[in-house]
């Protein structure tokens, strides 16, 4: 009787390892528990969230909710292999895509790209120098259309003749 309990007790642990390691593969997600409020500064509730982490800790999903805790939204995040946040997509609770921000980042790790794009609203691509300041912008419209293009002169954009992209970031 003994034997087959621990019998039964071992092959309860070795289940649970298996099921544990094959959980943990890098790329898993874990919740961080029951939705959390969102509150205001007075402490009203304002809403609920839930977020998502990969092994590093970084969220790689938030999913808002009103104060009725009905679904609302998500956002999805992406990194590369450094570790950086290289995507934010926005979508709807139905799951359809509103926006997203994407980040390009030079060799030395720094940004030195930052794009936002929309289905409704266009896109804009922002150049950043080494020190991370913004010097450049192109900005399109819902076509894909280049429709203006800025760029850094004493702290305000100025507008610039249209022309051919650059990567002035980067040389």
């Amino acid at each position: 009787m003994i034997r087959r309990i621990i019998t039964a007790l071992c092959l309860c642990l070795m289940l649970f390892c298996v099921v544990s390691l094959c959980a943990c593969d890098g790329n898993s997600q874990s919740v961080d528990g029951a939705m959390t409020p969102v509150k205001d500064s007075s402490g009203n509730i304002t809403g609920y969230e839930r977020k998502y982490h990969n092994d590093n800790g970084d969220v790689t999903r938030w999913d808002i909710y009103d104060a009725n805790q009905e679904y609302q939204s998500f956002v999805i995040y992406e990194y590369d292999d450094g570790n950086r946040l290289t995507k934010e997509a926005y979508y709807r609770a139905d799951g359809i895509g509103e926006y997203y921000y994407s980040y390009v980042y030079d060799d030395d790790g720094d940004l030195y790209e930052k794009g936002y794009f929309s289905s409704t609203e266009g896109a804009t691509r922002t150049l950043f120098d080494k020190d991370g300041k913004e010097i450049e912008r192109y900005i399109y419209d819902e076509t894909d259309a280049l429709s203006k293009h800025e760029v850094m002169e004493n702290g305000k954009w100025t507008e610039a003749p249209i022309e051919e992209e650059t990567n002035a970031a980067t040389e």
